[in-house]
């Protein structure tokens, strides 16, 4: 054998790789995934396969954070990458950029495969999901601080009772990220503690839109949190994974306000009618005691206590009477106190903010707080109250 030939296993893998990757460009190949792993480093691990071959797949964490599902396994997927060889192992794969499901129907597909595996594990019983309050006093909201879904659901509570206190949790509701950045928020809630009511959820759009909701890791946090939680996505014809394991579902975000939240005209002719039916019963209770006693009296004829009788029948009638005007100084108490919620909370109105010339400054979907955020020729979104406006960094001044 000519020895010059022979070559060290490590030479020849990086011939072989040298010629496969020099070989191919950028190719996209469809598939369907298997084995897939997510590693505690962020990188993702499958296999590609179809009928008759399959081929090792890497996304790497930077790609995989810019993708807007989590693959499963058996959902049909395109990926975008290069081949490649992993020396070690000498083995090759495809090293993926960008993966796209092939169509709706393969999150379709992926969103009946996990609807079918959490309903077996009992998450979507009714005998888990909790009551809500009957009257809650603070209200949590994790979703996107913007948009007319949002809007409408604040306008619809305060409408309604502004003497209850919302608490804004503002997350990312779509693409990229959406679904953990959801799941922080309903463990911000829960580490918080003092919410009676979580309320998460968007506007509607289309399947790839609403896809966060439909995650497996958002599901499992709704089913963890000790705060009752209600779901509101999309229109009514809107139905995700997330509405299933809610304790409540409703078919709009303005619909969420109106079932979490009663309204306080209610609320006080309620307590209004409570005081009248408590009244009669107490004056009906006393008349017919007195009855009793006066009956009883002529029986024996002990005229000697009928001033006595009397006595206990003006004695009844001023604790009535006390009654009434404690219940009347309870209802007016109430009534204030409602008052000045409503005031505190027209102060925060965002639209009052506005028109304040209050802004809101994001970039790339998060919201800007310090210029130590921003860098010059960074792309920025600034929103005003009657429009938005992107606009470029052109220098960074810090104070302080």
């Amino acid at each position: 054998m000519d020895q010059k030939q022979i070559f060290s296993v490590s030479v020849l893998t990086r011939l072989i790789k040298d010629t496969l990757e020099g070989s191919f460009g950028v190719v996209s190949v469809n598939g369907e995934i298997s084995n897939f792993v997510r590693h505690s480093s962020g990188h993702w691990y499958f296999t590609l396969k179809d009928s008759g071959a399959q081929i090792s797949g890497v996304m790497f964490r930077g790609n995989a954070m810019n993708t807007f599902f989590r693959p499963q396994n058996g959902m049909e997927v395109v990926c975008r990458g290069r081949l490649s060889v992993y020396e070690p192992r000498g083995q090759y794969q495809l090293v993926v950029t960008d993966m796209q499901p092939r169509g709706e129907g393969a999150l379709q597909l992926a969103f009946e495969k996990l609807k079918r595996e959490l309903h077996a594990e009992g998450l979507f019983d009714e005998a888990r999901k909790r009551e809500l309050p009957a009257y809650p006093s603070v209200v949590a909201l994790v979703t996107s601080p913007t948009g007319a879904a949002v809007r409408d659901l604040i306008s619809v509570i305060s409408r309604r009772n502004p003497a209850v206190q919302l608490l804004m949790v503002p997350v990312q509701v779509q693409g990229a990220g959406a679904a953990e950045q959801i799941v922080r928020g309903l463990q911000l809630c829960n580490d918080y503690g003092e919410i009676d009511v979580i309320i998460t959820g968007r506007g509607g759009g289309s399947i790839e839109d609403l896809w966060a909701f439909n995650e497996e890791i958002v599901a499992r946090a709704i089913a963890a949190s000790v705060i009752p939680v209600v779901s509101a996505v999309g229109h009514e014809i809107d139905v995700t994974i997330a509405d299933h394991v809610a304790d409540l579902r409703a078919a709009t975000p303005s619909v969420a306000g109106e079932l979490v939240v009663p309204a306080l005209d209610d609320i006080l002719s309620w307590l209004k009618e409570t005081t009248i039916t408590a009244g009669k019963f107490v004056d009906s209770l006393l008349r017919r005691r007195a009855d009793e006693f006066r009956s009883a009296l002529a029986d024996r004829a002990l005229t000697r206590l009928d001033g006595r009788l009397r006595t206990l029948r003006q004695l009844t009638d001023e604790r009535g009477a006390q009654l009434h005007r404690g219940m009347d100084r309870v209802i007016e108490r109430r009534s204030h106190a409602a008052e000045l919620q409503r005031e505190r909370l027209a102060a925060h109105d965002p639209e009052r903010l506005f028109r304040r010339g209050a802004v809101l400054l994001e970039r790339d979907g998060r919201r800007i707080t310090s210029v130590a955020q921003l860098h010059a020729a960074d792309i920025v979104g600034i929103t005003l109250r009657d429009g938005h406006i992107q606009a470029a960094v052109t220098e960074v001044q810090r104070h302080g």
